[in-house]
Formats: structure tokens, sequence, C-alpha cells
């Protein structure tokens, strides 16, 4: 009788508030932990001044910096918050909040947390410190004298919208890109990230432009990409050196892609599926043909001389022109949670590390429209991280491959795959060191487009220059040590050092030129630093040296990098695989955060 009376009562309070039964119900338990009642942004320049526990010597320092610096706005940070005042307070839509925001490369630090009031409500307090937006990065290389691969002016929050605007200069091989790139991640105010970047290269031109809607967290369930780009390049073949000379061959290739989809996600935060549509057009030729291949020697690219017709024919079967429509199926299963970590990819920042599985997959038909080709393309993801004590294991693998149908007999062809492996090690919580181990292959299986792999370079054996070694399957393995030292200065910015050793092997495979290296070491080390302290954006400058017997000075190689070049907070793209790869549409474009 008396739940009888009390379904009755909640019945007759729903119907004079104009709300169904059910509503009453979840208007009753929805809010036991009390209702949001104020929502407080304490968004910090780079230093807050106010802090007693800062180093008083470097008052001037810390004023010097924030003066020079647009504080993000406090419009921006609320824009990213996943509640409101009014709402039911839920300490996982804070910890979600704090993990979007600090997604951000202009926030250094984000603590979100609530406070209790006497009436039962709740108080939010949003506390932001942002990270040094102006960033530089400058590379230069040895071999030839010295010369200026890359210079790249970025001011990633301009005047504290959260907006980025980069100006870029990158001189590497063959290519020669300048231009610049607008970014924005509330674009229009609401929730919608773009991109644009313009500029010319040494064979034409490129534009990318990028429209996306990414979930929200791990509550979010759609999201939406549009992106289009176009792009004018040479394709540098290298021969390795000839003779004591780089040899290299070029063909110049116009790529052009333009792709729509949208996915959705089903089930919980920690056991989530995702479907998913688009389609997408996608079209390479090589302008002149085989006639406009050209070879240039001792890496002076702006003289270049026709091939003669060994080397064309060697990169003539890797020319494969098309224009594809297809219609393309997204798949995926993600099983995993987040944590907090420190010591892994920067010193005391920060860092949200993915553990569990996550599996997507991009499955696309052609489409028959005028003379487009005919076939199946497919590629797949696998992300796998877990902790055992004081390791962190993880692994990130990733395929591609197309099924040829059209022709009297069907092929699978254009296989790619590059896998990275990472085991990190911190001996004790307060310990000053970080082991990590990385291993890294990458391949590729019957191209009938440009491919090439070479062993040196910054993401394999950082002693050997990038285009030294040319194959097309590769191993590099790399231990490094990352010291954190604590001073001089622990209140301005993390400083430590790196020593690291590199080594690796590469097979010719089926590539153009392709030697069998043996196994290749180089040893180095460096500075690393994050401004300001407590930062998650790490500043690397290191020096590598190949372990050869004849070693001399303009073996020795300068890397300077914005970022972390290997580990989990790297990039995951490999530039060699991704200069070859030809799918519009990809599975892995949809994951939190993108």
């Amino acid at each position: 009788m008396r739940l009888c009376c009390n379904n009755l009562a909640m019945a007759i309070t729903a119907l004079l508030a104009g709300v169904g039964p059910g509503m009453a119900q979840q208007s009753v338990d929805v809010c036991r932990q009390g209702r949001i009642s104020y929502v407080f942004v304490d968004n910090h320049s780079i230093f807050d001044t106010t802090d007693p526990e800062l180093d008083p010597r470097f008052r001037w320092a810390y004023r010097t910096a924030n003066k020079l610096h647009w504080r993000t706005r406090e419009s921006v940070v609320r824009r990213e918050l996943l509640f409101e005042i009014g709402d039911c307070y839920d300490p996982f839509l804070l910890s979600e909040t704090e993990r979007i925001l600090r997604g951000y490369t202009f926030l250094s630090r984000v603590d979100v947390f609530g406070i209790r009031q006497e009436d039962g409500s709740v108080h939010v307090v949003v506390d932001t410190q942002d990270e040094w937006s102006t960033q530089v990065d400058l590379g230069l290389d040895f071999q030839d004298g010295v010369s200026v691969e890359v210079f790249d002016f970025r001011e990633r929050n301009i005047l504290g919208t959260g907006q980025s605007l980069g100006l870029f200069y990158e001189e590497r091989e063959a290519q020669r890109n300048y231009g610049a790139t607008f970014i924005t991640p509330q674009l229009l105010r609401t929730r919608w990230d773009m991109r644009v970047s313009a500029g010319r290269t040494r064979a034409g031109s490129l534009f990318v432009e990028d429209i996306t809607y990414p979930f929200l967290g791990d509550i979010g369930r759609r999201a939406f990409r549009q992106s289009y780009m176009r792009e004018d390049q040479f394709f540098s073949y290298s021969e390795g050196v000839v003779g004591g000379t780089r040899r290299h061959v070029l063909v110049p290739i116009r790529d052009e892609a333009f792709s729509v989809a949208g996915v959705g996600r089903l089930g919980d935060r920690n056991n989530l599926t995702l479907l998913g549509a688009g389609l997408a057009f996608e079209r390479l030729v090589y302008p002149g043909g085989s006639a406009a291949i050209t070879e240039v020697v001792g890496g002076r690219f702006d003289d270049r001389t026709p091939a003669d017709p060994g080397r064309v024919d060697a990169v003539d079967g890797l020319m494969d022109s098309f224009r594809r429509f297809r219609a393309v199926a997204l798949l995926g299963q993600r099983n995993l949670r987040w944590v907090q970590r420190r010591g892994l990819d920067a010193f005391r920042g920060d860092e949200d590390v993915r553990l569990g599985v996550e599996v997507q997959v991009a499955l696309g038909r052609t489409i028959p429209i005028a003379d487009g080709a005919d076939d199946w393309s497919g590629n797949a993801t696998l992300y796998m991280a877990n902790e055992f004590g004081p390791f962190l294991l993880a692994a990130r693998i990733r395929a591609d491959a197309r099924r040829r149908l059209d022709g009297p007999d069907p092929a699978t062809e254009d296989v790619l795959a590059g896998a990275d492996l990472f085991a990190y090690l911190r001996p004790s919580a307060g310990s000053s060191h970080t082991l990590l181990l990385r291993a890294s292959g990458a391949g590729g299986w019957r191209m009938r487009t440009p491919f090439q792999l070479t062993l040196g370079g910054e993401r394999g054996v950082r002693g050997l220059h990038r285009d030294e070694l040319p194959g097309g399957r590769r191993l590099v393995l790399s231990l490094e040590d990352r010291i954190f030292l604590g001073w001089p200065w622990p209140d301005v910015t993390d400083l430590g050092l790196t020593v690291f050793a590199d080594a690796g092997r590469i097979w010719p495979g089926e590539a153009p030129f392709g030697v069998d290296s043996g196994w290749e070491v180089a040893l180095g080390g460096g500075l690393r630093f994050n401004f300001p302290a407590g930062g998650g954006t790490t500043y690397r400058i290191d020096v590598a040296v190949p372990v050869v017997s004849d070693l001399r000075w303009r073996d020795l190689r300068l890397v300077v990098s914005v970022g972390e070049i290997l580990g989990l907070g790297a990039d995951p793209g490999d530039p060699q695989l991704v200069r070859s790869r030809r799918s519009a549409l990809s599975g892995d474009l949809f994951h939190f955060p993108g």
C-alpha cells in the first residue's frame, strides 16, 4: 500500500509539473549529489604572481613573461565545459572537462573541482594556467655546410582566443614548402574545429581544409568531418650515397582528396562501439608522365636534369594514376579508461594516458562513375596499452591495403603497415629517470604508387642523414633515458637531459634503389625542457652521431624539436608512410582526442 501511494504521489507531482512519471522519478534521483549553483573560472596567465610558493627572486621574470603573453579568455574556457549552472553535479563530467581542456596546447595546467555548500549545492572551480604559446621551430643541416631545413613560427593562442596562426618554411630533400596555417578549435564560437593551410611547394601549390565536429570526451555520441586536400610535390627517391655523392630521383605528383563522413557511438564510456559512413574522392596523377622524371646530384634540388633511362625504369612501375569515388563504412570498438601520469613525455605536467584496447576499421568500395577504378580498399588501426607495476607498455599498429577488381586477375596491392611498441619504466614515484624503449617497424608490399623508406631521420636512426640507406622494410630500436634535473630554476622551467641509443636495419623489399644496410647504430644526447614549469609541451635540442670508425664533424646531426619525437605523446604518423598512403578516409579520424 505504501509503494502504491508513493507511485501515485509521484504521478500527481509529474502531472502538475507537466512531465511524465519517468521524468519525475529522474528529478528525484539524478541529483543525489546536489546541483551546480555556481561555476568560477580562474584563468591564470603563464605564471600566477599571487602564488606565495614562487621564488621571489624571479618575480621580474614572471611579470615579464605574463606581459609578453595574451592570457586565454574566460569565454574560451567556458565553451569547453560539459556542465552549467543548474545541472546535477557529476564528478565524471568534471574529469572529462579537465581532460578536454588539457588537450589544448595553449594550456599547461588544468584543475576542475567542486566545493560543497551548506545548502547542498556545489560550486565548481575551473582553474587553468597558460602554456607559452609563441613557438619557433628551427632545424639545421650540417651535411653540406650549414643550411636551414625548417623554420616554423606559430602563435597558438591569438589574443587569448585559442586560435592558432603559423608561418612555415620547410626544405627537406625535394620538398620546399612555405605558407601559412590557421586553426580554430571553436569555429564561430561553437564546438566545431577548422584548419586551413595554404602555400607553395617546389612543384606547385598546396591547400588543405578540414572542418570537424569531434566527440565531446567519452560522453559524445556523434562526430562529423569534412576535408579537402590538393598538393603538388616531388616524390623523392633516394639512391643513398653513390661515389661519395648523394643522388635522388624526383617524380612530380599531384595528389587530391575530398571526404565527408559521420560517426556515432553506442554503449557506455568504457565499452563504446563506433558506426559510421562516408563518401570519398581520391585522385593521383603525374604531371608530364615519365618524361618529367628528373635526377639530382649532391642534394641541389633546384639543379634538376632529366633522369637516365635506367632510373626511369626503376620508378616507372610505381606510377599508377587513378581517380576513385568511394562509399566507406567506418567501424570501431573502444574499451578504454583514462589515467593521469607524470614523467612520461613531459617532466611534471599531467599527461592523459589511454589504457585498454581500441580497434578502428575503414572499408571502402568504389562507386562506378566515368572512368574511375574498381576496387575495395581498407585500413585498420589497433591501439593497446596497460600498466604492470612500474612499466607502461603500449602498441600502435596500422595497416592499409587495396583489392583491385578490374582486369583479368584481381589482386591485393598497395599494402602498407607500420607498428610502434613502447615500454616506459619509472623505477619509483620520486625517480628522476624515465627509461623509454621503442621498437618500430614499417614496410610496403606490392606497391603501385610511389613508395620508399629510409633508415635515417628523426623517426629512424637519428645519427644518420634523413635520406641515407633506402629500402622497403625497416626496423628501428631505441633506448632513451630522460633525466629530470629539477634545477636551477624549478619555478620557471623544468630542465633535464636525455641520453639515447638507436639501432636499425633496412631491407630492400620492393622499393626502388633499396639496400640491405646491415645493422646501423647511433648515440646521442641533449637537453629537454618544459616552459613554464609543469607544462606539457617538451622542447628538445639533441645531438646524434653514427657509430663509425671514420667519424667526421659533418656526420654530427643536430635535431631541434617542439614536442616529443618518440613516445605516446608524439605524432603517431610516420612521415614516410603518410606520404605513400592514398586513403581519403581512415578509421582513426574520429577518436578523441583528435
